[in-house]
């Protein structure tokens, strides 16, 4: 017979999670689970199962069975991932790993997010989502830097045309070539800088991540290249990277108004290209945080914009 263990060995990533809602009023969810290894001779995981249970009801509403890959088992860290129907509320999330003849189990709560502030595109004009957090897309698998998974890429658009380029499109294309390079980078909203790193090069050819993976993979953080991270009050951190190097105005400590301008949109970090990353989470540390599902205030309403959605900022 199987062993139940309440595991501390099971830990999910991000430590708090959130559902997003969709458009169509639908929640996705995703996150994963590890599995921390205490013996090098314990058995390999077999087999997961997952159930999510709306917390008012205390009925289970989504659950999934499946095998665990060997690649999966190596790296003791499983996906979890469901579409959950319209006015879903908080439910807590259960899962069950298989290992030879124990059962390892714990159980997470996910909220439904509750938003007490209004933030504003970080940009002016018009502004093109490049990169959003739909399940499926990176931000939202980025399991190294959990605080980034409802996060978006943005670049802004000449407003004759909408073009991103200064000119032609061609084989090989410098930063500068893009329009949004050294645009203002503004406060999404008021608050106070926790963070301010400058001191990343821009890469200067765009279409190419950096060639020394290695560096970045020494520390996470690095990846953010340029940026300054803002605590928004109740527990909301906002974090505006790949900042223009030596573009920075503002420092720790220092308090900012809806609108400022931070800095200036740059290459800087692990960066293909010119755009600004933009993500929201319940603490200052990158690596450590949890993501949260803000909403942005946009002219055309207050939404979590999808990759492919040009917006523009409303202010009031």
């Amino acid at each position: 017979m199987a062993q139940f263990t309440q595991s501390h060995r099971l830990q999910s990533i991000p430590l708090r999670p959130f559902f997003s809602t969709l458009p169509t009023g639908e929640h996705e969810f995703l996150c994963f689970v590890t599995l921390k290894e205490e013996a090098e001779d314990s058995p390999p995981a077999t087999e997961l199962s997952w159930s999510i249970t709306q917390t008012a009801i205390e009925k289970v509403c989504l659950t999934g069975r499946r095998r665990i890959t060997a690649a999966e088992d190596q790296a003791k860290r499983f996906l979890i991932s469901a579409l959950l129907p319209q006015g879903w509320g908080d439910s807590h999330l259960r899962v069950d790993v298989y290992a030879g003849p124990d059962v390892y189990s714990n159980c997470w709560p996910i909220a439904a997010y509750l938003q007490h502030h209004s933030f504003a595109l970080p940009l002016a004009g018009q502004v093109l989502v490049l990169v959003g957090h739909r399940i499926g897309e990176v931000h939202r698998s980025a399991w190294q830097i959990p605080s980034q998974q409802f996060a978006w890429d943005m670049l802004p658009l000449d407003s004759n045309g909408l073009r991103l380029l200064t000119g032609s499109l061609a084989e090989s294309l410098r930063a500068s070539d893009f329009v949004g390079f050294g645009c203002d980078v503004l406060t999404p909203a008021q608050g106070r800088v926790v963070r301010s790193v400058d001191g990343f090069p821009d890469h200067d050819i765009a279409n190419t991540y950096p060639e020394d993976v290695r560096y970045y993979l020494e520390d996470f953080r690095r990846a953010a290249g340029n940026h300054v991270i803002l605590d928004h009050g109740d527990s909301v951190h906002s974090c505006l990277a790949h900042l223009q190097q030596g573009s920075i105005k503002v420092q720790e400590g220092q308090a900012v108004a809806a609108g400022q301008v931070l800095a200036a949109l740059g290459n800087s970090g692990f960066s293909s290209g010119p755009h600004l990353h933009l993500h929201f989470m319940d603490g200052p540390d990158l690596l450590s945080a949890s993501a949260l599902p803000v909403l942005l205030q946009t002219e055309a309403g207050t939404f979590a914009p999808q990759a492919g959605n040009i917006i523009s900022r409303y202010d009031s």
